[in-house]
């Protein structure tokens, strides 16, 4: 199947899913199985997507959408995996969107980045880097959902009426920050092992950038454990660390990809 028929079957599978789950989350009587059925049936396209899209006859694509749709493709597995065993299904109504627009500019897009030979230890430190980046933009979408349950709670209104008690809302936060934490430490700790200089030129903001989240979301997992922190000061720092790590890796990428090389984003 070529990239094409593919990608419209991934974005008709999760435009399906978004709508059957914006109407179980306005309360209307949709299967919550019907709706993971059709959201892995559309990852599965993704996935095939993706891999005609990275794997060229000139090398390995990792441009600047292409590696923002393998995040959306990730976060949506998270999340699709995490809805089997516990009650994180509502956080796809935000995220099939996203994933939906990450599979069209990468579509569209002719921006390029090939690598030939990527030796083992650099596909490592990518797979971890996107699965820690995945996962703790899962962590950023429930901080948003619970930011909104707060509210709702507030203005006794309910207009989503699918949401877990905010104790299990938040509770799920901090496991996906613990584990995002974990990862992105695997992920510096990969790229100081194996890439040559993690502060040359075109790197340095991008460790600095990455670290600082790092540091964000370490001291927000102290506060955590030491001072009890939650609600909207676990919400801010959540949503401060993951703006750090979308400019440390995007904002690098754009300008590597888009910038210094001189080719055209779109």
């Amino acid at each position: 199947m070529s990239v094409i028929s593919v990608s419209m079957g991934a974005l008709g599978c999760y435009l399906a899913g978004t709508v059957g789950q914006g109407l179980r989350n306005g309360g209307r009587e949709v299967p919550k199985s019907l709706i993971l059925l059709i959201t892995a049936v559309g990852l599965i396209f993704h996935i095939i997507a993706l891999y005609n899209s990275i794997h060229t006859d000139r090398g390995i694509n990792l441009g600047v959408f292409n590696m923002g749709s393998l995040t959306a493709m990730m976060v949506t597995m998270m999340v699709l995996l995490s809805s089997f065993r516990k009650p994180s299904e509502s956080l796809l109504v935000m995220i099939l969107p996203v994933s939906m627009m990450a599979i069209v500019l990468a579509l569209v897009a002719p921006v390029e980045h090939i690598v030939w030979n990527t030796a083992s230890s650099m596909i490592s430190h990518v797979l971890l880097s996107v699965m820690a980046y995945g996962i703790l933009m899962v962590a950023a979408f429930q901080a948003i959902l619970l930011s909104y349950q707060e509210h709702q709670l507030r203005t006794h209104r309910h207009t989503i009426r699918t949401l877990p008690p905010l104790q299990t809302m938040e509770r799920l936060l901090f496991e996906f920050l613990g584990l995002g934490v974990i990862l992105l430490t695997l992920s510096l700790g990969s790229g100081f092992l194996f890439l040559e200089d993690m502060f040359a030129q075109k790197l340095v903001h991008k460790t600095v950038l990455s670290i600082t989240a790092w540091c964000l979301f370490a001291a927000l997992l102290v506060g955590r454990w030491q001072f009890g922190w939650r609600g909207q000061t676990a919400v801010r720092w959540t949503l401060a660390g993951v703006l750090f790590l979308i400019l440390a890796y995007f904002g690098s990428r754009v300008v590597l990809d888009c910038v210094v090389s001189g080719q055209s984003c779109f």
